[in-house]
């Protein structure tokens, strides 16, 4: 596997159940009217030739195809959704661990996010804080040293 796929389907699996969640609405809602619109066409259209009741369910089997497909078009569509949320999940999950390291003051890597992820800039940002973060740390140490000295100097004199 190429390292710039992930291996992971789910990186954030909160955020991302939660985009698949409401595709699935969306698919079923979808549904719903595909089937309904097809089944009153179909009555409609037969109504005048046969008794209502015959044409609903002549109407109602018509549309079994269409549940057929969109049934097997779902697991698809839930994948599909799933790797492009991918796509900003991963930047942010890594986003986020980066700087609970940098809060908690462990030493973090620049971070590179993967082509084609969203947020490309975000990475950038990070990495100039951060970079920022050890200048200043380096500074203040260097500044504790010499009030150190300087306090030894003090002492002495």
């Amino acid at each position: 596997m190429s390292k710039s796929q992930r291996s992971r389907l789910l990186v954030d699996p909160s955020v991302q159940w939660s985009i698949a969640g409401r595709v699935l609405i969306h698919w079923g809602l979808f549904l719903v009217c595909l089937v309904s619109l097809g089944a009153l066409v179909r009555i409609l259209v037969a109504v005048g030739s046969q008794p209502f009741s015959e044409a609903w369910r002549s109407a109602a089997v018509s549309q079994i195809p269409v549940l057929g497909v969109m049934f097997v078009l779902m697991p698809l569509f839930l994948r599909d959704t799933l790797k492009l949320s991918n796509r900003f999940a991963g930047p942010m999950f890594r986003l986020r661990t980066s700087l609970k390291s940098l809060a908690s003051d462990q030493a973090v890597d620049p971070i590179k996010f993967r082509q084609g992820d969203f947020w490309q800039e975000a990475a950038e940002d990070f990495n100039q804080i951060a970079a920022r973060m050890d200048e200043l740390k380096e500074e203040n140490q260097r500044l504790q040293t010499q009030i150190s000295e300087q306090q030894q100097l003090c002492e002495t004199h």
